[in-house]
């Protein structure tokens, strides 16, 4: 903290408290403090309107009913007026740079740093700035332009942004008082993403405080349904710009201690703001007690704050312990991402909405648009129900699950800690090849929190031992406690506890997972026994990065944003240790993830593979270097051939890890050894019953296969493994579009699913999908409406135009006008997402689809048959199909009917193509489908459809 002992004490004019640095040159924070509640502006404030005008370039500052200007807020830099576009004839929030600020040229160069902070965001969570402007500028010579920073030293600056309707989260708390916990919970979550967005492009608010953040409160019942914006980046900076500051910037009572000492900021500062900002909306009051100027309750900095005013106001003890973390003295005890925070915030909400409650995410990536609402709490009522489950056979004396482990740190913010013990203790026991070991998948929906009956368990999973475990960390001491237990009669067989500084932990899960073995007298080679011991790291920093990133990369959500944060975490942990060759391979996975689902890139390419062959080089017999090895040719290049002699390495080296033969049975799969696939992948889930996603896959396979009464089978007994019940009741759902023609029953499902959180439009376009099958025109039309951006920024892991849909709706409905009018709304869109993913056969079936509905002939070919050449059959028999299906669907809208029904009858007899998208090849949806109706009154389309389904062949 800068320090006044060598000048005289200087005193605000204002309010009579100490100044921090030369007279004119800061700002007085007891005054800022008082700025940050009252929505009066902070002493010695005037704005240009002082200048007598209320048209700045195009926009003109409105007026309320008594001739005052529209105020909408006051910020660091200035103020924001309720203004009209007059060329456009739109509503916009105009901010002015304030007088006192306008004289001093470093305040104007910050107020253009401000507007360029918030245009590069673009987010549904962030208010969008697009215009910058000077009132007087400089004059030029003839052919010149000056730049704007030139006319911002020169002139009076002014932006332009997107105006929100609705009110601050201040004006509500001034108006209602302190919000619900669930409320605060749920615009919290929103808030986070902004901060995820901003994180991801380097950027840090540092002033985020109830007056920064809006509510769309238009239609909704209470401020949990609201959608939240962020406004004012008025002091953000780019992170890695960021330079110890010599004078305090924010408003006091939400900075974070680093921010008021003048320290180094960075995503965890906001992360700080967004906590207190919670703190004081569910009390009233900051956490931090601040009657006076900082330099008076300088230690009230570095000290914990007492939950006691949340507790009085019955706010339930996660949240209690998630916000007291979120405010935490120290950086390294928060939250450390803006998506870690929203991770833990939203278990807070799951909590509160209780086991039932639902969210956006996405369950598995592998078929491209399945991001369902997914619960995320699993109580005991997800226990298997014996009629559907597998039979798993008489347990062995050496199997053995380990099940997820208690977090008693009292801060959900650990939750990664005991998980990546728990995941590591695993990842030694699959060496031992004397031992029946239960992935973790498979154990996941026995969560910790639950009640447990082990002796049901061990029936569901085949198996006669698990292990439970309890963990607490304390700043750098771990406190461990493990037992291994008999299911059969539920005594303990071993248990003990560990005492670890966190430096010596790193050698914790090696000790334990011996000492399990030793219990079940389970054999061991002299290499298992050393890989089992093996030390992955000598640094406990870079090993923590390691667990955090391994939290995201395990999620079950299989969303990209937690691959993003797993590299992210990763990246650091090789960064402080590069010879840790785990982490490198754990790289190299998370990098062919984000190469298969964000889309095809050169970069992400070359570093996969990079880190993968590093793994190797560091560490020759690293079973999980060899994985991921196979892992990168199996989804970056679609190598099959170089990834099997690999997947087999691995299946030696980790001989109770079933992920290997799990990917040797998808490769078979795609090579169209359709009956190998099935055994290999049966044979994964009779080692491990408890896998949902192997149950799923089975469930995927049979319905590619068109064997709708084995797909049925499947469907049902993953939805008594859970744990996403959403997703599994749309897959039975869709069994019965698939078999029986019926279109219901996924309408029902999609109808109870709530609109909170459908940020990406996944869920707005699952239900006018299946409104378009049953020709509800009117209902699709609504599922549109109901969605509030112009874009759903997911479907087929890509965005999609609103306006296409709209044109699909029309071309459905015979509107051709008008389906031309939205189709050149879409059109640039899909252009620009092929340009920059050449070689996505993805973007390019779509792009040919829209330039045939459009009639451009030359254009759809070329396109469709651009995306067949990506992925031809011969080489992918999985996804292969989907885009001859596509091709075909060309035709149809082409006026090729002779070529269409030719290539549909030979596609409805090959495995494949099939699923909840456009061109999906079934007998019912060829009857169901507007897209198929230019063929409807071809008499050989009309006798296809009248006969039986063709019998897929394999």
């Amino acid at each position: 903290m800068p320090s006044s002992t060598n000048n005289p004490t200087l005193l605000c004019e204002q309010c009579g408290a100490p100044l921090r640095s030369r007279a004119g040159e800061d700002d007085c924070l007891h005054c800022l403090l008082t700025a940050g509640f009252d929505p009066k502006e902070a002493a010695g404030e005037a704005s240009l309107e002082e200048l007598g005008t209320r048209f700045y370039q195009h926009y003109e500052i409105l007026t309320r009913p008594d001739g005052s200007r529209w105020e909408l807020g006051r910020g660091a830099m200035g103020v924001t007026y309720k203004a009209r576009d007059v060329n456009l004839e739109t509503l916009v929030a105009l901010k002015l740079i304030s007088a006192r600020h306008a004289a001093r040229p470093e305040a104007r160069q910050r107020f253009l740093q401000e507007a360029r902070a918030a245009a590069r965001l673009r987010h549904p969570n962030v208010a969008s700035v697009f215009h910058f402007g000077t009132i007087n500028t400089l004059p030029t010579m003839e052919g010149t332009v000056a730049s704007p920073e030139e006319n911002a030293a020169a002139g009076d600056c002014f932006y332009a942004m997107e105006f929100v309707e609705g009110e601050t989260l201040e004006a509500r708390l001034r108006r209602n008082g302190p919000l619900t916990p669930v409320e605060a919970a749920a615009i919290g979550l929103q808030v986070a993403r902004a901060l995820s967005a901003a994180e991801q492009r380097g950027l840090v608010h540092r002033d985020l405080k109830p007056s920064n953040i809006m509510l769309l409160t238009e239609g909704v019942q209470d401020a949990s349904e609201a959608w939240v914006k962020v406004i004012d980046f008025g002091l953000a900076q780019l992170e890695e710009a960021e330079q110890p500051a010599t004078r305090f910037l924010g408003t006091f009572a939400f900075a974070s201690p680093e921010q008021i000492e003048g320290r180094a900021l960075g995503t965890r500062s906001d992360l700080y703001s967004l906590g207190a900002t919670l703190w004081y909306a569910l009390t009233g009051r900051p956490p931090r007690k601040m009657d006076g100027p900082p330099e008076a309750k300088s230690a009230d900095l570095h000290a914990l704050p007492s939950i006691e005013p949340l507790e009085k106001r019955g706010v339930p003890a996660s949240l209690c312990a998630f916000l007291a973390a979120a405010v935490a003295p120290d950086p390294n005890d928060r939250p450390q991402t803006a998506v870690d925070f929203g991770r833990g915030l939203q278990r807070c909400l799951d909590e509160l909405n209780g086991t039932s409650a639902e969210k956006v995410v996405s369950f598995s990536q592998r078929r491209r648009w399945r991001r369902i609402l997914v619960p995320a709490g699993i109580a005991a009522g997800l226990l298997v129900l014996a009629f559907f489950v597998i039979p798993a056979g008489a347990p062995s004396d050496k199997s053995i699950a380990v099940l997820p482990f208690r977090n008693l740190s009292g801060d959900p913010a650990n939750a990664f800690f005991a998980e990546g013990i728990q995941d590591d203790i695993l990842s030694r026991l699959v060496k031992i090849r004397d031992l029946k070991v239960i992935s973790r998948i498979g154990a996941a929906r026995y969560p910790a929190e639950a009640p447990r009956d082990l002796k049901e368990i061990g029936n569901a999973l085949g198996v006669r031992h698990v292990v439970e475990g309890s963990l607490r960390r304390s700043g750098d001491h771990v406190f461990l406690h493990v037992a291994l237990i008999d299911t059969t009669d539920g005594h303990e067989l071993w248990a003990e506890g560990y005492d670890r500084k966190l430096a010596d932990a790193i050698h914790l899960q090696g000790e334990l997972a011996t000492d399990i073995a030793n219990a079940l007298n389970a054999t061991l080679s002299p290499q298992e026994s050393a890989g089992v011991r093996a030390t992955p790291t000598q640094n406990p920093d870079a090993f923590v990065l390691y667990l955090r990133g391994r939290k995201f990369e395990n999620s079950l959500n299989f969303a990209i944003s937690d691959y993003e944060a797993a590299e992210a975490l990763y990246t650091q942990a090789i960064a402080l240790d590069p010879g840790f060759a785990l982490a490198h391979a754990r790289l190299a996975s998370s990098l062919s993830l984000l190469y298969r689902y964000r889309g095809p890139s050169e970069e992400l390419r070359k570093r996969a593979y990079g880190e993968a062959r590093e793994a190797l080089r560091l560490q020759p017999e690293l079973g999980e270097a060899h994985l991921v090895s196979a892992l990168c040719s199996y989804r970056i290049d679609r190598d099959f051939e170089s990834a099997m002699p690999e997947l087999e390495k691995a299946r030696r080296l980790l001989p109770n890890d079933t992920e290997a033969e799990s990917f040797i049975a998808y490769i078979e799969r795609r090579r169209g050894h359709w009956r190998a696939a099935r055994a290999g992948l049966e044979r994964c889930l009779e080692r491990d019953p408890g896998n949902v996603i192997y149950q799923e896959e089975l469930y995927t396979t049979a319905y590619l296969l068109r064997d709708w009464p084995a797909a049925q089978k499947n469907a049902i007994r993953a939805e008594a493994l859970g744990p996403s019940q959403v997703l599994l009741k749309v897959q039975r759902a869709l069994v019965a579009v698939w078999k029986d023609g019926d279109v219901e029953p996924l309408r029902k499902v999609f109808a109870a699913i709530p609109n909170y959180g459908d940020s990406e439009g996944i869920v707005a376009w699952m239900r006018w999908d299946a409104a378009m099958m049953a020709r509800d025109f009117t209902a699709a039309q609504q599922a549109i409406d109901g969605f509030p951006y112009d874009t759903l920024s997911s479907v087929y892991s890509a965005p999609v135009p609103k306006s296409y849909l709209e044109g699909c709706i029309a071309l459905a409905t015979g509107d051709r006008q008008r389906a031309q009018e939205k189709f050149e709304a879409a059109r640039p869109s899909y252009e620009a997402e092929a340009r920059a993913h050449p070689d996505s056969a993805l973007r390019h079936a779509r792009l040919g689809l829209l330039y045939a509905y459009m009639g451009r002939r030359q254009d759809a070919i070329r396109e469709g048959r651009r995306a067949v050449e990506l992925k031809p059959i011969e080489q992918d028999h999985f996804d292969g199909p989907e885009q001859l299906c596509n091709l075909a669907l060309i035709h149809a809208w082409l006026g090729d009917k002779d070529e269409a029904i030719r290539m549909v009858e030979s596609l409805l007899k090959t495995p494949g193509g099939v699923f909840f998208y456009e061109a999906s090849m079934s007998h019912w949806e060829l009857r169901l489908r507007w897209q198929w109706d230019p063929l409807r009154s071809e008499a050989r389309f009309q006798k296809l459809l009248a006969e039986p389904e063709p019998v897929t062949a394999y």
